[in-house]
């Protein structure tokens, strides 16, 4: 399955967004460092999880195994600016991770294009909620 979004960032800005502690801390993660190749997820629902980097390349791509399933955030310049970017995950068949894919591309487009963080950052409201 794969979802695209345009963002009008360019892709340095994206792939810094995806690929950073800090980049992932502003729209995906509560925390988020990297060590060794391994990120240490803490989301808002209190999942938590030690998640490989399959693949980097600056600027264009970005694969984790991420809970489970694989995450891959293609980038390509857009034709003017920007950036078309595509997330595909080899789970398609379970409607949660639709859900959750079209909430972590559209968390990221506000993050990198308008400085927002969607988020809720109530924990009392994470189960079912798109914007935790």
């Amino acid at each position: 399955m794969e979802r695209k979004v345009f963002c009008a960032s360019g892709p340095s800005d994206v792939y810094r967004a995806v690929s950073t502690a800090l980049g992932r801390e502003r729209f995906w993660a509560v925390s988020a460092p990297e060590s060794g190749g391994v990120i240490s997820f803490v989301l808002a629902d209190g999942r938590t999880g030690e998640c490989r980097i399959e693949q980097a390349v600056q600027d264009e791509l970005y694969r984790l195994r991420y809970f489970g399933r694989t995450l891959t955030f293609t980038l390509a310049a857009g034709e003017t600016s920007g950036t078309e970017l595509t997330l595909g995950t080899d789970d398609p068949a379970d409607p949660d991770t639709w859900a959750e894919v079209v909430s972590l591309l559209l968390r990221l487009k506000a993050s990198v294009d308008f400085g927002v963080d969607l988020r809720s950052h109530d924990t009392t409201r994470t189960t079912a909620y798109a914007d935790s």
